[in-house]
């Protein structure tokens, strides 16, 4: 999670895989006795029942955190809005893509039925919620036509972006694709799957400055890494991450990327995750935008595709014309606690990656 983009539609696609939930935001889904219809567009509507189902969906089964920030009226409409975009768009996805979600569907209908005969906790939430496994797998197979929609639609931009436009991006920030190879050990603070603290700020500063120190009497890369990081993707190869471009880290790790002395250990970089103990192993310098690396270039196509994906699809939801008409809703409890999902969701690694499924030093 060094990696992060900041468009909307990809923040709430990424939301999908996160790994935290708030079950007590959700808990009352889907027991009201009569639907009552939150938004209208051309051609459709949306009901409470149909939306809190989506939403008992997103974190009942994906185990992400879209409740909690549905349970905030604004950003409650913005997905509401991009819920009804998402059922637009998947109706004219090609035939292979759909015969694609069709087949993953199939798979994750024999998961679902398998964990719910397995996983009691699993079946009460869905029961909680009167989430039927019919209405979860019709879901499932919407949010991966969509994704094959999105996909699609970044390729297709990606293709359109110019030379020009890509040295226009390269010469704000030359420094962002100096291509680094770099060895760390993240002492992470939090869990990055529960969100459950592993160890305080200063626990983690302090565990970091005894691995630098061992690092520095001649420690090995490979058994400390092994012993002490909490970075999944790393751990197992001492720690190491090749030639990678340097944008795709976040801000303190690209920066300590770019300006530490090559060769030394530097003291400990704190990010949202942890604290790295770090050794930069070498750094290519970018001199010019037609001198940039594929995987350099690749990067600031993705970032003004996304760009103009994001254009598209607020373009597509003007088009539908959507009025929203929500009732007041009651302050969240303070009391809820978070609480891990009782299906498994996938892992996030603490890879500084640019890949989107990337982690700790997002």
């Amino acid at each position: 999670m060094l990696h992060h983009k900041g468009m909307p539609y990809r923040r709430l696609a990424l939301l999908a895989l996160a790994a935290v939930m708030l079950v007590a935001l959700i808990s009352g889904c889907g027991k009201k006795d009569k639907a009552t219809v939150i938004a209208t567009y051309n051609g459709g509507e949306v009901t409470d029942k149909d939306f809190d189902k989506y939403i008992a969906f997103q974190a009942t089964i994906l185990g992400n955190q879209m409740a909690m920030y549905a349970s905030i009226p604004q950003i409650k409409e913005q997905i509401i809005k991009q819920y009804i975009v998402s059922k637009v768009l998947v109706k004219d996805i090609s035939a292979e893509d759909k015969d694609k979600a069709k087949t993953a569907t199939d798979t994750f209908k024999t998961q679902l039925e398998q964990a719910r005969n397995t996983n009691p906790d699993l079946k009460k939430q869905m029961d909680t919620d009167n989430l039927s496994v019919k209405e979860a797998i019709a879901f499932y197979q919407e949010t991966v036509e969509f994704q094959s929609v999105f996909a699609a639609k970044t390729e297709e931009f990606k293709g359109k972006v110019t030379d020009e436009e890509i040295k226009t991006i390269f010469d704000k920030a030359p420094s962002d694709y100096n291509v680094v190879t770099v060895r760390h050990i993240l002492i992470g603070t939090n869990d990055p799957n529960t969100g459950a603290e592993l160890k305080s700020e200063e626990e983690a500063l302090k565990t970091a400055e005894e691995v630098k120190s061992k690092l520095e009497a001649g420690g090995d890369w490979t058994a400390l890494a092994k012993e002490y990081s909490t970075d999944e993707g790393s751990k197992e190869n001492g720690g190491l991450y090749e030639k990678q471009v340097a944008k795709g880290w976040v801000a303190e790790f690209k920066e300590a990327a770019n300006t530490q002395p090559i060769g030394a250990i530097g003291a400990p970089v704190k990010t949202q995750f942890g604290y790295h103990v770090m050794k930069v192993e070498s750094r290519e310098e970018a001199t010019s935008a037609d001198k940039l690396s594929d995987a350099a270039k690749d990067l600031i196509k993705e970032e003004l595709a996304s760009t103009k994906l994001n254009e598209f699809l607020t373009a597509e939801q003007d088009k539908l014309g959507i009025k929203i008409t929500l009732p007041e809703e009651p302050s969240p409890s303070a009391s809820g606690s978070p609480s891990a999902s009782p299906s498994a969701s996938p892992s996030a690694s603490a890879s500084p990656s640019a890949s989107p499924s990337a982690s700790a030093a997002k």
